[in-house]
Order: structure tokens, then sequence, then C-alpha cells
């Protein structure tokens, strides 16, 4: 059973009922929608056929909403071809008949130009140089060929717009999936925890304190503030493809290393996205840099993985999944051998983590496996922090939490239906422990931890047996 997890995005090209649970049969922990792209009923149909197959297989991934984020656009014009070398003016207003003219409505982003600024628009498609720069013009070199259309994002390399963290969509969203009941929002554009707290206000007046926010790490400033982002969300998305706006190319693998090492630290859950395995958008198999990409963030210790053009549009979503699946095998079973370089949690904040630190590396000296009794999630999420190397069951009444925990590294979440809200944690062990073994999931032999920690109190038991 793989320790990393995989998440994908739904798309046109895995909207379908038998592509998802494909999907939940390899092994996907959670699934993205990006509310970019289709609308409401679009996602419930989506939501439908996940339901569909969580049932009829008995799993219960993460579901992941994605904030579109405040992106500002240029204006209306009519489209045009440029090629290297060719001028063109930004103007401030909301449409342009001028040729070559680029409307932006907009004052901010005059107010950030300066000469030998690069603009880019598109998403970074077309790259511009800015030559000179005023209150409502600006003039720029065209750095490469490529049509220019209306509407496109625009940004300025290394600089950050002051924009509001959500937007009318995105709160008009934020509701949609509340009322669905999703378990993760995640949030776009972060740039300090002050954002966080702006979506965690209104989730908590929409009743949905529940819903774990996680942070898209792809500005410069988010970078900058790193630590605090990092604390006050509950997982962190290494977003390379906006990431790459802002930074150098070559300046992606470190800045990916600093996020993973430092939500590691402070244990929250670290997921990598964008152009993972790109080439099975049109082809059935990985290049060999996109393997060794992934081979790495897995030696990395990273929590999950997460597919997104691949099987939001690729033409071979499951095997896209099936790749990745087989790609951790490998990389973690090279790990296990000593070829990985192990990472784990090193700020201890309170007894507890002190306790899951001490619970892992006893576990690991027996090579048993672990069964803990959960009704918050907070001490299997302190357990993961360490990155222990056994197989980890985490049993809880409540789905949505077996949902949350289903993204983390190292954790093999578990509903067990027999229990509710009253049971008593010595009492869901048991029923734990007998669904487990109901399902040969421990056997004959097995050495194993049971665990829990009530929230009540600092008490926390252990229990070492071998199944008989």
């Amino acid at each position: 059973m793989a320790k990393t997890k995989i998440i994908v995005t739904i798309g046109p090209a895995s909207g379908d009922k038998n592509i998802i649970k494909a999907f939940l049969r390899e092994g996907v922990a959670g699934f993205r929608i990006n509310f970019s792209h289709g609308s409401p009923s679009i996602w419930d149909e989506y939501l439908e056929y996940i339901e569909y197959a969580e049932k009829e297989l008995d799993v219960y991934p993460a579901i992941i909403g994605d904030l579109t984020g405040p992106q500002l656009r240029i204006g209306e014009f009519k489209a045009f071809g440029v090629k290297k070398g060719d001028r063109v003016k930004l103007v401030y207003a909301k449409e342009s008949d001028e040729e070559k003219n680029i409307p932006v409505f907009n004052r901010k982003i005059f107010d950030l130009l300066d000469p030998g600024d690069i603009v880019l628009l598109d998403d970074g498609k077309i790259r511009l140089h800015v030559e000179e720069a005023n209150i409502d013009y600006a003039s720029l070199v065209v750095l490469n060929d490529g049509f220019i259309t209306p509407r496109k994002t625009i940004l300025i390399a290394g600089k950050d717009l002051e924009l509001p963290v959500l937007t009318r969509y995105d709160v008009e969203c934020v509701k949609y999936a509340v009322s669905r009941n999703f378990t993760y929002l995640a949030l776009s554009y972060v740039r300090y925890p002050q954002d966080i707290y702006t979506l965690r206000e209104l989730l908590a007046k929409l009743g949905a304190s529940h819903i774990g926010i996680i942070a898209k790490i792809e500005t410069r400033s988010a970078i900058k503030n790193l630590s605090q982002v990092v604390r006050e969300a509950d997982a962190v998305i290494i977003a390379r493809g906006d990431l790459g706006m802002h930074y150098s190319l070559e300046e992606i693998p470190r800045l990916q290393k600093l996020i993973i090492m430092r939500s590691i630290e402070i244990g929250k859950p670290v997921i990598v996205a964008t152009q993972l395995l790109e080439s099975l958008v049109n082809n059935p198999q990985p290049t060999r840099s996109e393997v060794v990409d992934v081979i790495n963030a897995v030696n990395d210790s990273v929590d999950a993985l997460l597919l997104t053009s691949e099987t939001a549009m690729g033409r071979y979503p499951i095997e896209a999944v099936k790749w990745l699946k087989r790609i951790i095998r490998v990389a973690e079973q090279w790990s296990s051998e000593g070829y990985g370089k192990r990472t784990t949690g090193s700020e201890e904040l309170d007894i507890r983590d002190k306790y899951a630190k001490g619970l892992v590396s006893l576990a690991e000296n027996i090579s048993s496996k672990v069964l803990i009794y959960t009704k918050t999630g907070t001490m299997p999420s302190k357990i993961a922090k360490y990155r222990p190397e056994v197989p980890v069951y985490v049993g809880s009444s409540c789905k949505h939490i077996v949902r949350k925990l289903s993204i983390y590294r190292g954790l093999n979440p578990v509903h067990v239906a027999e229990a509710d809200e009253s049971t008593d944690y010595e009492e869901g062990l048991n029923k734990l422990y007998k669904q487990l073994l109901d399902k040969n999931e421990i056997t004959y032999g097995d050495v194993i931890v049971l665990t829990y920690g009530r929230r009540e109190t600092t008490l926390h038991v252990i229990k070492i047996i071998q199944v008989l």
C-alpha cells in the first residue's frame, strides 16, 4: 500500500462514472474540482459519480474545490498576431479599437510597471518587455511569436498585485462547496496568512469551519511569508505553474524543496502539482524526465501528488493514474532500501507531538502495524508529521474526518461503519480491529500497536498485541 497519495482533477476527460470508479480502484485518495471551469450543474454531476463509486467500493476520498482567485485580465479588442521584436501598448481602458493596443482596466498595474519589467499574457504564452511606463499607458516589445487574444490573464513577472483574495465569484463557489460538504477548499494566490483568515472567517459565518483550507503557494509574497502561511493553512499545494511565472524556471526545484521541507517540519500536508505527467495528455506513457521528477518528489516525502490536465482533459486519464501509482511504488521501495532521504517533522509543539514521535519510533522498532481510533483527526495528523514507515490505519465514525485524513502521507483512513459519535475510544478501536481483521488487512502473526488519545484529557493509551 503506497504511502504517497494520488489526487486527480475531474474534468471533461474523466467526468464519467466508470472512470471515477477506476480511479478509486487504483487507490486515488482525493478529487479536485476546478471552479475555473464548468458550472454547478456539471460539478453536481461529478459529485454524483464520486458518491456512486465510493459507496460501491466503501472508500471516502477527499473532495477539494479549487477557487479561481483574483486574476487580472486584459479587456476587449480585436485579436492579433505578433512577432518577436514587435511593439505593442498597454492602455488604461476596458476596450480598444486601436491596432496593437491592449486595454487593461486597472490602475494598479500601471502603478507597478517599470521599464525593464516582463509582462506575461495568457499564463505566460506571450512575454513582453516594458520599454516605457506611464500612468495610463505603457510601451512594450514582444519577446516571442504568438497570438494575443482578449480577456486573457496578465501579470508582471516577480511582482504581486494587491488584489482582494476572494472575488464575488469565489464567494459563490465557497457557498456551493459548503452546500455540498466539500472536504477542502484550495485558496489561490495566497500572499499572507491574513488571506487564509479571510476565507476561514467566511466559512465560519456559513457554519462550515470543518472545511479545511489548502494554501496554494504560487506568488513571491507567499514564499516570503512561507512559515506563517503554512502554519495558518490546513495543507499546502505547490502550484508550480504559477510559481514559474514569478521565478525563473531553474529556481523552481529549490523552491519546491523549501516548501516541502517547511511544511513537513510544521506538520502540514504538502501536495505537488502541475506537469507531473504532462506528456500523458496526448501520449500513453510519460517521459523519462517526468518519471525522475515524480521520484524526486516522493523521495522528498511529499504527502500527495496532484494530476491536473492529465486527468481533466487528457486522452489517457486512467493510464496517468496507473503510471503515477507505479512510479510511486518504485520510489517508495527505493526509499525503504535507504536510497531516499527521509524527511520528518522537527517542530515539537506540545505533548501530543512528542507522543506521536515516540509512537512512530516504537512501531518502527518492533515492525508493527498501528491502529488508532480518532474523533477529531488531531492525533493521526501528528503521527503523519513523523512520516511513519509502517502501515497506520486510522478509524473514525465520521466520514468527513476520514476524507480529510485521506491526503496525509502514510495514513490509511477507515470509516468504522458500526461506530457513531457516542462510541468510546476503546470500543471504536475494537470495532476498527475487527473490521480490518474481516478484510484481511491484519492477519495471523501481525504485531499491532493499538492507540488513541482522549481529546478532553492528556491521556494517551498504547497497547501492543499480536494477532493470534
